[in-house]
């Protein structure tokens, strides 16, 4: 699966718990988190004192490392949480103050054949069942305080991944169960039908209207979902943040989408993302999330709390870049990762305030409401809510069309 980080980062983002100052038990073995209330140190290294405010969650309290201080005492600034959860030297590491830390995950693997209802025959299969995990970039994985002091000029921030252990649950049958099952594969096989996903990759070449076609030639699709991201990544900005308008000017806003398969359109009118047709002010996005809920399949179930809100959802770009402690990179996408505040509109476009500021002396810890952006045009293809092949048949279709009127142009 082609960007398998990116799918499982979106879908937390659309269908996991919410994040947004509160913590659950997603911070034990996956590692999720937004932000939450909590302590920030005041005054020196000493902390003789501390302030109440938004935290980064993963930065404190899971994983993460900052020895930001405050060199006086600052009203409603904090100092930095270490190095969280333990302070651990690598191998190798020969240079004074190098900092790493380590924590354990467990987690599901969100693949197609772990995630359908059967049992995995393993016994009967004809090679043994091999899971090949491909590790990705450190910048597109970890996302470094715009400003932050590298302790070794020679050291970027990178990670490594240890002691891998696959946990299974084997189950093992009587003579007669191996009988019947064999019986099975002669006469026919035994089907085990799941999911899975299918990535293309496109550049957008700054255009204001864009056609995507798509070659797929898949026998059930059941949902599309079109992204914008970053590229190149850096490790200044969260990677996986998935844009609305790239455009980089505050008279742009993302104005409509439509997919074309074969000779029908889906949904069948455009959806409307702009105030007006044409117009340069973004609506917020609510038929889009719409759409959104319908590939997931989750319209109208309020007991779900998801992570994904209005700051986050159909943002057009700011009013002004934002640079953070002198940060290597001015952005105005939403894709700081809760390091900035918000404190105005104009024309739906956003004004955001930095809160987190990395600096040795002066800085401060604690983080703003804003996550990074979580936007998809998506569409649900489905048929029935069966357990049957129900999605659109792609396999006689021409090509698939993704219509979009915007205007991208990522730095």
């Amino acid at each position: 699966m082609i960007n398998y980080n990116v799918i499982v980062r979106a879908l937390s983002e659309w269908s996991g718990t919410n994040q947004q100052g509160t913590m659950d038990q997603e911070t034990i073995a996956d590692g999720i988190g937004g932000v939450a209330l909590g302590l920030g140190g005041s005054g020196a290294v000493t902390q003789t004192s501390a302030n109440m405010g938004y935290c980064n969650t993963r930065q404190k309290y899971i994983q993460g490392i900052d020895h930001t201080y405050l060199a006086a005492a600052i009203p409603f600034e904090g100092s930095g949480f270490g190095v969280v959860p333990n302070a651990y030297t690598f191998s190798g590491a020969t240079t004074t103050g190098t900092y790493s830390c380590t924590r354990r995950y467990s987690i599901n693997f969100a693949l197609g054949l772990f995630t359908q209802g059967k049992l995995l025959p393993t016994k009967f299969m004809a090679s043994q069942l091999a899971i090949e995990i491909s590790l990705e970039n450190a910048d597109a994985c970890i996302f470094t305080q715009p400003g932050a002091t590298v302790v070794s000029s020679s050291l970027a921030p990178t990670y490594t991944v240890g002691n891998v252990n696959l946990i299974p649950e084997i189950l093992e049958f009587d003579a007669s169960y191996d009988a019947m099952f064999l019986r099975g594969l002669r006469e026919g096989g035994v089907p085990i039908k799941f999911s899975s996903w299918h990535t293309f990759i496109f550049s957008t070449a700054g255009s204001s209207n864009i056609n995507l076609l798509v070659q797929e030639r898949s026998r059930s699709v059941k949902s599309l979902f079109a992204v914008q991201r970053r590229a190149p990544v850096s490790r200044y900005t969260d990677s996986h943040a998935l844009l609305f308008d790239s455009a980089g000017a505050t008279n742009n806003t993302f104005q409509t989408y439509q997919w074309r398969i074969g000779g029908r359109y889906f949904p069948a009118a455009p959806v409307q993302l702009s105030t007006v047709i044409g117009g340069n002010v973004s609506n917020g996005g609510g038929e889009a999330y719409i759409e959104l809920e319908k590939a997931l399949n989750i319209v109208g179930d309020y007991r779900l709390s998801t992570g994904t809100n209005v700051i986050k959802w159909a943002v057009p770009v700011a009013t002004g870049a934002i640079t953070l402690g002198g940060s290597p990179l001015a952005t105005t996408f939403a894709e700081l990762d809760y390091t900035t505040g918000l404190i105005g509109y104009t024309n739906s476009c956003p004004t955001y305030l930095p809160v987190t500021l990395a600096a040795a002396t002066g800085g401060n810890c604690f983080s703003g409401e804003v996550g990074s952006s979580c936007f998809a045009s998506a569409v649900s293809l489905e048929t029935s809510n069966g357990i049957e092949i129900s999605g659109l048949n792609a396999e006689e279709q021409v090509m698939v069309i993704l219509f979009g009127k915007l205007t991208f142009y990522l730095v």
